[in-house]
């Protein structure tokens, strides 16, 4: 935790001085980018510490979001999905320690040189760092380097965006584990693990892997990042592939670890996909050039008039 919130730190530091700093400097208001023949993203000059003035919105959205028609299929996908997968765990959780056969043990092991951040130094760890906090705020520092230097507002903006969306993620994973209170399966007392929720807040912090395995965090945190980079580098195609396989690997890997049940990840991955792109969709203007001809819609008729072989012919044409 302290090294998170000293990457954090460090974020919040560099992106409030970069950003400032293009607004002392006269910089363009906006900056257009063509993704397509007919699309084209428009971002706006980011702003220092946009990423916290966001929050509110970002939860009214999601709240606004979550109740429209043609995202229900979504959340019932997610309900069938989980059913079908805690049917299934304890065979699935057995099945897992396969990964034990090349070599991806159970333990996690680090290092944390200067005591500031962990690196992880066998195979599970890596897998399981995938979905940590650190990796997509390095990924973030990452981009507003590149953007900082190359004067870049997407890839500013892609830093914010990432940030902000683990910022949002935090009070809704968390507090669904709350809600929920599942054993993880290195912590089980029944089969597919006991559901206790809403236990007290300091019962919580010190026997946390009781309570905390529903949803699962990695996966949102995760889910949401590779939402933010697909969303705003669409022209890349290979983003989301690479992504979710990724999410997949990782899953794996902490069923085989018994940090989580495989019914944990639905509803981490639509928690993260749907910060993503509230987070995305607040912040990217999208210019569609409309691909049409001049004709009007439907088709017109015009009266020919031939002669074939001596013989007078009246036809009808249709122009679509």
């Amino acid at each position: 935790m302290k090294r998170f919130i000293f990457i954090l730190c460090l974020l919040f530091v560099v992106n409030g001085f970069s950003q400032e700093d293009k607004k002392k400097k006269g910089k363009p208001p906006t900056q257009t980018y063509q993704i397509s023949e007919d699309l084209q993203y428009v971002y706006p000059r980011p702003k220092p510490f946009n990423f916290i003035t966001g929050l509110p919105r970002n939860y009214a959205n999601l709240g606004k979001g979550i109740v429209k028609k043609e995202n229900l299929k979504w959340l019932g996908l997610t309900v069938v999905t989980t059913a079908v997968l805690f049917a299934g765990d304890e065979e699935l959780i057995t099945e897992s320690h396969s990964l034990r056969d090349i070599g991806v043990t159970k333990e996690h092991k680090y290092i944390t040189p200067g005591g500031v951040i962990d690196i992880p130094t066998n195979t599970s760890a890596v897998m399981y760092h995938l979905g940590h906090g650190n990796t997509s705020l390095l990924i973030g520092l990452g981009f507003l380097t590149v953007g900082g230097i190359k004067k870049d507002y997407r890839a500013i903006h892609t830093s914010s965006q990432i940030v902000e969306g683990i910022l949002t993620l935090g009070f809704l994973t968390q507090g669904s584990k709350r809600v929920f209170g599942r054993e993880s399966p290195n912590k089980k007392t029944q089969t597919r693990g006991r559901w206790h929720g809403f236990p007290g807040w300091n019962e919580y912090l010190e026997n946390t892997s009781h309570y905390d395995a529903m949803p699962s965090g990695h996966v949102a945190t995760l889910t949401s990042t590779v939402a933010v980079l697909a969303r705003n580098y669409p022209e890349i195609k290979w983003i989301k592939p690479v992504g979710f396989t990724l999410i997949g690997i990782m899953g794996i890997e902490m069923m085989n670890s018994g940090v989580h049940w495989a019914s944990d990840y639905p509803l981490g991955f639509l928690i993260g996909y749907a910060v993503g792109t509230v987070v995305t969709n607040s912040k990217i203007t999208k210019i569609k050039k409309e691909t049409h001809s001049n004709h009007l819609k439907g088709f017109d008729t015009n009266l020919t008039f031939n002669r074939i072989d001596g013989d007078n012919l009246l036809g009808v044409q249709f122009v679509f």
